[in-house]
């Protein structure tokens, strides 16, 4: 990293949807001092409070003067006695400083995505921007809609790329919203298709979200600059917006720390929207007015009104349903046990039944997919045979039904009717 030659420096904080960035710039170069990204699970205060502590830490008794962007940023900002600047703002001033060359701008974000048009104005002198569009409420083709996917695939969201990386054959899967995607994905899972076909799906329903539907026919122009953490921690999916582009290794601006970007943008904005060195503090002095600020909402949560009072109201709650719930008939007096089963492989949960001769019940199973129906099947199969064996009483199946969505996966598997 670059080396301090300022008295003040410039520090830079992005407050997103789901992580905290901050940057400390040398505002003589530019150049990156120190940098840190970090998701906040909800508590964007405290995690501002700890990564400003680390850089006090590293720069003690140095001023600062500080810029505050992103969703939850203008709260942050009013505590910290800081500059708030808009996060197209500071997009486009990084990019001006740092990328002149630049026509457009995809960053993807927790929650939001954007794309951004520039041009060189000829009469000014400089990169200016002349079109924005950004998604609207809906975290489709965002960060948190890998998030989504990786749960439904029962794998960690820093697993996804190298699944993607892995993946040969794109389906069809909406990049608009999350509860649509999975409406495509569900189906897919159950008739057996690899989960690394799923996630590189999933890649190329996000640029093809954010070239058709966000872009809404504007042209993206190269050189096209990609920012934002997962443009950072999934190369895969800057490749498959490269292949839906048709553009050259060229065409392509991979930028210095583009996780953190925007509020590096934010530090370089300070200067060009707030002149002066009036409101440089030291770091310590931004926490102790962080300190002293009234709680943000986010402290507030999980405080609503609890289901029960008390562990009594819930216990017999509990009781009362499970009393109104027909209980399987007990067979452990039965030296064999026959009888038939029904599997329901369903769009996100796998049920069976077990039934004897007399059409009584005696066993029940009901389990999330967790992104392999066949696997949670077997399971539950061979927990009801192991049940039986260690109760020394023969299981015989005289018959096996399917239905649901993964019913020709799941009559192949066990060459059921």
């Amino acid at each position: 990293m670059a080396q301090a030659d300022s008295k003040v420096l410039r520090l830079g904080v992005d407050v997103g949807s789901t992580t905290v960035k901050t940057v400390v710039l040398d505002p003589n170069t530019n150049g990156v001092l120190f940098t840190r990204y970090q998701r906040h699970n909800a508590h964007q205060a405290a995690t501002v409070r700890q990564l400003l502590t680390e850089a006090a830490g590293r720069f003690p008794d140095v001023r600062f003067r500080i810029g505050v962007c992103g969703s939850g940023g203008r709260p942050i900002a009013a505590a910290l006695g800081a500059h708030y600047v808009q996060e197209v703002v500071a997009n486009a001033a990084a990019i001006r400083a740092l990328y002149p060359q630049v026509r457009t701008a995809v960053e993807l974000g927790g929650q939001d995505a954007k794309v951004i048009f520039f041009h060189y104005d000829e009469t000014a002198g400089r990169l200016q921007t002349s079109d924005m569009r950004m998604n609207g409420s809906c975290a489709g083709g965002t960060g948190a809609f890998i998030d989504e996917i990786a749960a439904l695939l029962n794998v960690p969201a820093d697993e996804f790329e190298h699944l993607a990386a892995q993946g040969k054959t794109v389906y069809s899967i909406s990049g608009r919203c999350g509860v649509f995607a999975k409406t495509d994905i569900q189906p897919l899972l159950i008739q057996g298709a690899e989960r690394t076909d799923i996630a590189l799906s999933t890649f190329h329903a996000i640029a093809k979200q954010t070239i058709g539907g966000l872009s809404q026919g504007l042209e993206l122009t190269a050189p096209i600059i990609f920012e934002g953490g997962p443009l950072t921690f999934n190369p895969t999916l800057v490749r498959v917006f490269a292949e839906r582009l048709g553009l050259e290794e060229a065409d392509i601006v991979r930028p210095e720390h583009p996780e953190t970007i925007v509020a590096r943008g934010t530090a370089i904005a300070v200067d060009e929207l707030f002149p002066g060195l009036q409101d440089a503090v030291t770091l310590s002095q931004a926490l102790e007015r962080l300190d002293h600020a009234p709680a943000q909402p986010e402290d507030a949560a999980g405080t609503g009104k609890p289901y029960f009072a008390d562990d009594k109201e819930r216990d017999a709650f509990l009781s009362r349903h499970q009393a109104e719930l027909k209980q399987p008939v007990d067979a452990a007096d039965r030296k064999v046990l026959r009888g038939y089963l029904g599997i329901d492989s369903g769009s996100t949960t796998s049920k069976f039944v077990f039934i004897d001769e007399n059409e009584q019940v005696t066993d029940t199973f009901y389990a999330n997919n967790q992104g392999e129906p066949l696997r949670v099947v077997r399971q539950g199969l061979m927990a009801l045979a192991e049940k039986y064996r260690k109760l020394g009483i023969q299981l015989e199946v005289l018959g096996l039904g399917t239905t649901g969505y993964g019913e020709q996966m799941l009559s192949a598997a066990f060459h059921a009717d």
